[in-house]
């Protein structure tokens, strides 16, 4: 579908003016019918030549007054001013009289902003149509004036240019409950110049020496360092071009530079910005065979497991290739694509530049965070500009950060002077450099609107840019006009061939267009495939001005041409989900997020799959009924997930709902999924009856669905909620009933679990074992797990087998060997990130490292682990033995008060989930540390007889550690 012909429909920023008569009837209510007319015409014709003296158009007449419009369709970017000096003129004739001797007066209300606008026709005679609340914002405006009076909004003040004498009228109730603060206009505007030219776009680099310096000495160069830098800065600050001064530079030092811009289509794909740099060094795009990809990672030297993801990120199609992959977590991937970037480009030194890091999705930051720790052969410099609000994902991955500042006004002056000839008022340079407010982009619009119109004015000013950017848009050829706005909303950066798809036509007539848009300073000079707009704002502005249904037109030209120029969709799901929505088909939208869902899961993707279950939510509301389905379906493939990232007021928000439609849809398998992921959370956070309660429902349900899958989610959670109760035997029988049942085929099987359900059952029953005293025995069923995630190269089993085998070691008092086998779980914990894990992991290394004579540095990890937040997206249990582990260490490193205020931290979660086991481990700690640091403090014995009264109600055995009695 081409969407490159010209459309009279149109939005733009422009002025309304509504005027009325005051009195007319009263005027002519005694004239011949000839006088009369004769009466009205004069007045009309004075409002006319009034409003086309300044520039404007008369779009509708009413009687005795109308309604004119300013900045469209010729543009002007003081349409505002225009709109005022014709409001006062208007209104300045009131001392004139009627025929009856009675004064005419005029009542006036000005009014700026977004409108609808066309221009068409019948019999010949040309017809504007305006619509939009902005006229009937004006119209109230002019209603609610006094005779004689010009009513001016806020909005319309502050786009002028002029210095407006106004005076602060009360706020005037609008349409639909919206409160309008007017003014009125006390004295005629300054007179403005009518010229209106373009001027070429100038993008010099004034000041930032420091920062520009700071650059400098962390580019890539031959024997150097590596280093990583984050620029950060609002809107127009700066970033980019400091960032393109750096890369200057390091282009000169022969360098290689790589770089991927973040787009606001993109930000949920995961691992977008990591697969298109790394894709680029591969020469792999969605047009490559198999063969070519294959045969160009054969050649890497990259290990035959990073291989194997990389074919699956890269070939599509294989369903044995996507299962292998969605067989590994995120860092996993992350770490292969790493891999793959440093075998590929770091044969000499390297620039990464990563522009717009808020758009970049949560698995290529991930990517980034790896790439900057990783050993390199050559010096990388990682480069990140992006807005404040990426502040901490910028910190998280850049060693250091660069804060932009607005420019002092000297540097702003400097800025200037390189953009407004000397011959020019200087009173226009000095008020641009009051509104720019210390912002390159702004300042440099304010002079080119300035230049452009030829103002002389020293108050000719604009003061909204998008307003500005609407009218340079304006004085675009129609056809130029129409390929700017196909590209904005396209995105800020787009591929040449596929806007020659879009817009239909070839590439010839594109690349002519292109070069005048880059004349006139909407886009970037053209550099390799792609078009990117100079700024967003700019982009943003653009496809403001593009009327709804031409708006979806375009929209759906670019499904079209998506799905025509790429047959593998992998990584364009979120793309073409945009694109559906703004189309108006939010059924569509929500199979490519569904699409784009998948992906997600398949690439271990978690954070992505949060942010598209959010996506698809909206969608889902705006659908109602007919898509309660998706709603459960997307619950289902996201919960488990979400859980995995701590989110649990999300889930606990919508896992109900999921099973009530699950219900009432007759999916019985479902139901029991969302069961056991209710159970989770319960277990979580310590609601054990209502874990129990769900866990045992959907048990019921999985043993008459004879589903293995469902019998081991629902159990292994019912078995952990029954032991958290203190039923520490019903939980070993529960363990001890699945681990019969994963016997044959089912021995191997994953069931869709993180760890190997064989692994999980052994690790979790040698878990329970810890409550009954038989340490050594729990040992054996720990080692036997940790053989079987070694065998199946289970990452995730051997890191569960590792915690409770530490734990049993520390039992055993053999802290060296705990120390030793809870490192290994803490490094394979951070190499595939396992974040929920964390928290329980440190606390029991935090433990052995303290009673191993390693008290400081058992602070410094739980410190770091708090710090982080990871405590806050996991169990109670986990979070819990956290502080209990820190409550040890810090009173083995001689800080016995914070210590013990740990671990009283600590008791009061155990008492709070009323979890007996974990009562009694923190009552005992707590006797114990007070022994050592309070000799013969009371409630030493009081906390020992609770601990054996507990231990006598539940059968549940305290550890003996009289050893660590002094």
């Amino acid at each position: 579908m081409a969407v490159g012909s010209a459309n009279t429909a149109d939005r733009n920023i422009i002025t309304v003016l509504a005027v009325d008569m005051v009195g007319s009837t009263r005027h002519i209510a005694e004239s011949d019918p000839d006088e009369a007319q004769a009466f009205l015409d004069q007045w009309l014709d004075h409002i006319r030549s009034s409003v086309e003296r300044l520039g404007g158009q008369i779009v509708h007449y009413a009687g005795d007054g109308g309604i004119a419009i300013f900045g469209w369709p010729t543009a002007y970017e003081d349409h505002a001013d225009r709109a005022c000096i014709a409001a006062w003129d208007i209104q300045s004739h009131r001392q004139s009289t009627g025929p009856g001797g009675a004064p005419v007066n005029f009542r006036v209300g000005v009014h700026s902003g977004l409108v609808g606008l066309r221009m068409g026709g019948r019999n010949a005679i040309a017809r504007f149509d305006v619509a939009g609340a902005t006229v009937h914002v004006a119209a109230k405006l002019q209603q609610d004036a006094m005779p004689g009076e010009v009513r001016v909004s806020a909005e319309t003040a502050k786009l002028c240019r002029s210095s407006l004498d106004l005076a602060m009228h009360k706020s005037s109730s609008g349409i639909a409950d919206r409160v309008i603060e007017a003014y009125t206009l006390n004295a005629r505007p300054d007179d403005v110049d009518h010229n209106d030219v373009a001027r070429r776009y100038q993008n010099p680099m004034v000041n930032r020496i420091d920062e520009l310096a700071t650059l400098r000495e962390r580019l890539p160069r031959v024997g150097g360092k590596s280093s990583s830098v984050a620029v950060l800065g609002e809107p127009g600050i700066g970033k980019s071009r400091l960032a393109t001064a750096a890369m200057t530079d390091a282009l000169t030092s022969e360098a290689r530079c790589c770089v991927f811009y973040g787009g606001v289509q993109r930000r949920v794909t995961a691992f977008a910005a990591a697969r298109a740099l790394v894709g680029e060094l591969l020469s792999a795009s969605s047009l490559s065979s198999a063969e070519h990809i294959r045969g160009t990672l054969a050649e890497l030297d990259v290990e035959a497991g990073d291989r194997r993801k990389l074919e699956a990120l890269f070939i599509p199609g294989k369903a044995q290739a996507r299962q292998r992959l969605g067989d590994n977590t995120q860092t996993q991937i992350a770490r292969a694509l790493v891999n793959a970037f440093l075998a590929l480009a770091l044969n000499r030194p390297t620039l990464l530049l990563i522009e717009d890091l808020q758009w970049i999705d949560p698995e290529s930051r991930h990517f980034l965070k790896l790439l900057a720790r990783a050993n390199k052969s050559q010096p990388l410099c990682i480069l990140l500009t992006g807005r404040p609000e990426s502040s901490k994902q910028a910190a998280d991955i850049a060693e250091l950060v660069i804060r932009l500042q607005p420019l002092s006004r000297s540097n702003m002056e400097a800025l200037g002077r390189q953009l407004w000839p000397k011959d020019r008022s200087p009173g226009v340079f000095a008020r641009a450099i009051d509104r720019a407010d210390g912002v390159p982009f702004v300042l440099e619009e304010v002079l080119r609107s300035a230049d452009a119109t030829n103002a002389m004015s020293e108050q000719s000013l604009p003061q909204s840019v998008e307003s500005v950017i609407h009218a340079r848009l304006q004085r675009l050829s129609p056809k130029i006009k129409t390929f700017a706005q196909t590209l904005s909303l396209l995105g800020e950066e787009v591929e040449i061939q596929l806007a020659t798809a879009v817009l239909g036509v070839e590439m010839g007539e594109l690349l002519n267009a292109l070069f005048e848009l880059d004349r006139f300073a909407f886009i970037h000079p053209l550099a390799g495939n792609s078009v990117r707009f100079r700024h967003q704002i700019i982009a943003e502005a653009c496809a403001n001005t593009i009327p709804r249904d031409r708006r979806r037109e375009i929209h759906r030209a670019a499904i079209e041409a998506i799905i025509r120029r790429y047959p593998n969709l992998n990584g364009r799901h979120e793309q073409l989900a945009f694109h559906a929505e703004e189309a108006g088909d939010s059924v569509a939208a929500l199979d490519h997020l569904w699409e784009a869902a998948v992906e997600a899961r398949r690439n271990a993707a978690a954070s992505s799959l949060s942010l598209i279950y959010d996506r698809a939510l909206k969608l889902i509301e705006r659908l109602g009924e007919a898509a309660e389905e998706k709603y459960v379906d997307f619950g289902r493939m996201s919960f488990a997930s979400m859980l995995q990232l701590g989110e649990f007021n999300k889930v606990n928000m919508h896992l109900p709902r999921t099973m009530e439609l699950a219900r009432r849809q007759g999916k019985a398998a479902q139901v029991c999924s969302v069961q056991s992921q209710l159970g989770m959370i319960y277990w979580f956070e310590g609601r054990y009856e209502e874990g129990l309660q769900i866990t045992s429902e959907g048990l019921r349900t999985a043993r008459a669905l004879e589903s293995p899958a469902l019998i081991f989610s629902n159990q292994t959670i019912m078995a952990n909620v029954l032991y958290s109760m203190g039923h520490v035997d019903r939980g070993i029988a529960a363990m001890d009933e699945l681990n019969e049942m994963l016997t044959g085929e089912l021995e191997n099987a994953r069931l869709g679990t993180p760890a190997g359900p064989k692994c999980t059952v052994l690790a979790f029953r040698s878990w329970f074992m810890n409550a009954t005293g038989q340490y050594a025995e729990a040992l054996e069923f720990a080692r036997r797990a940790l053989e079987i995630a070694v065998r199946e190269q289970d990452s995730y089993g051997e890191v569960l087998a590792r915690i409770t085998m530490g734990r049993n070691l520390l039992m055993l008092h053999r802290n060296d060997q705990a120390v030793e086998c809870l490192s290994v779980a803490r490094e394979i914990v951070e190499r595939n990130g396992y974040d929920t894990s964390k928290a329980n992991l440190t606390g029991a290394l935090a433990t052995a490292l303290a009673r191993t004579g390693q008290a400081h540095q058992a602070v410094g990890l739980v410190e770091t682990c708090i710090e982080s937040g990871m405590h806050l997206r996991t169990g109670q249990i986990e979070v819990c033995y956290l502080h209990a582990g820190y409550a040890e260490a810090l009173v083995r490193d001689g800080k016995s008060e914070p210590g013990l205020s740990a671990l009283d931290r600590a008791l009061s979660i155990a008492r709070t989930v009323r979890n007996p086991w974990l009562i009694v481990e923190c009552l005992g700690l707590r006797a114990r540390l007070l022994a050592e640091t309070k000799p013969g403090a009371p409630r030493v014995d009081e906390d020992l007889a609770e601990m054996h009264a507990i231990c006598d109600q539940y059968g549940v055995v305290a550890w003996d550690g009289s050893r660590l009695v002094v």
